[in-house]
């Protein structure tokens, strides 16, 4: 009996320090940390405003060019599969707003900016009509659109984390709102032709940048507490980054690989390492 109460005791005791451990480590990830990061930045980096208060907004100069850009992609897609005026504009469209309508249907709060926004229809519909009526040239300066894709994929990746954030969502979801805004219609464009998503093949990076993107602004401006525009500008400098240097250089993303094997025998290695050197000893 007197056994069974101090190993009881010991297990208290041991699970006690074991939460005031943990306790100790969530108040050094989630005060000191920040407090530290603050006091090595100048003031006017850090703020005490809630995520909450404010969207961001792009200028409405580079939306347009942004649409525009993946519109006219998707049209291009839409012409050489062979597809009437109908479905290159529909593909037009998915392709420039897909995204930003899949990220607004679910937060289901701000209405939806593709549709209550004139000139992003707009920009949508002329991105299709290029593609339709003047396809050489469009294929031709597709290759100058590589930046134009990269900042738009870096910047609606941020916009939709944050629209995420001022709704009261969590990091996690912020993040994965983040990524749908940016590739999302890309995805349905793939969709509708009938083929796998380019996002989810391995290759290039894309998906990876916009997870990267929308994780480092989340994390700065939740957990850092850095000024928004902080946040964006250096969030967006990694990700255009990463984009153009898988584009230039062939980076590409990781493929899955099955540790099931190393981790069943890591127990048996672990114990024949321990016997040799037990025999060395002696």
């Amino acid at each position: 009996m007197g056994l069974l109460l101090l190993a009881s005791a010991t297990a208290a005791t041991a699970a006690t320090a074991s939460a005031e451990a943990t306790s100790a480590l969530e108040s050094i990830v989630e005060s000191v940390v920040p407090s530290v990061v603050a006091s090595a930045l100048p003031s006017v980096v850090t703020t005490t405003t809630p995520v909450t208060a404010a969207p961001i907004f792009l200028p409405p100069g580079f939306e347009v060019l942004a649409i525009l850009a993946g519109a006219v992609t998707g049209g291009i897609v839409g012409v050489k599969r062979g597809f009437d005026i109908t479905g290159v504009l529909t593909l037009a469209i998915v392709a420039g707003l897909g995204g930003g309508i899949i990220r607004d249907l679910l937060l289901q709060d701000y209405g939806i900016f593709a549709l209550e926004t004139p000139h992003a229809l707009i920009a949508a519909i002329a991105g299709g009509l290029v593609a339709m009526f003047f396809l050489k040239a469009a294929t031709a300066i597709t290759p100058a659109f590589k930046l134009v894709d990269a900042l738009s994929l870096a910047l609606f990746c941020l916009v939709g984390a944050d629209k995420a954030l001022v709704a009261g969502l969590t990091v996690l979801a912020a993040i994965v709102l983040g990524v749908t805004t940016s590739v999302g219609g890309g995805m349905l464009r793939d969709i509708l032709c009938d083929r796998e998503p380019e996002v989810l093949r391995r290759g290039s990076l894309y998906s990876s940048v916009a997870i990267v993107g929308s994780t480092l602004y989340v994390g700065m401006v939740t957990w850092l507490n850095i000024t928004k525009g902080v946040a964006l500008v250096v969030a967006a400098v990694v990700a255009v980054l990463l984009r153009l240097g898988s584009v230039y250089f062939g980076w590409e993303s990781p493929e899955p690989f099955d540790l099931t094997d190393s981790v069943v025998q890591a127990p048996g290695k672990a114990v024949r390492v321990g016997r040799k050197l037990i025999r060395r000893k002696r």
